[in-house]
């Protein structure tokens, strides 16, 4: 994650987990404001909202625990 003046943005590298579905995966690219996730379970790569709010569909994951943060 990188928070900067702008506010706090997902990047390449960072594990999330969708919020609807609780599928997890791995932010392989980040393009504008847009990060495409490649999910752990299926392979499949699903575009989101580069921006962490509370209206997002991903939240961040800290690896090796089990707290998240809810964005």
């Amino acid at each position: 994650m990188k928070t900067d003046a702008d506010g706090s943005y997902f990047q390449e590298g960072d594990h999330v987990r969708i919020k609807r579905t609780g599928e997890t995966g791995k932010i392989n690219a980040a393009d504008g404001g847009v990060v495409y996730v490649l999910l752990d379970e299926t392979h499949e790569t699903r575009l989101f909202e580069a921006y962490i709010d509370e209206d997002a569909y991903i939240e961040l994951v800290v690896p090796g625990d089990e707290i998240s943060f809810t964005t």
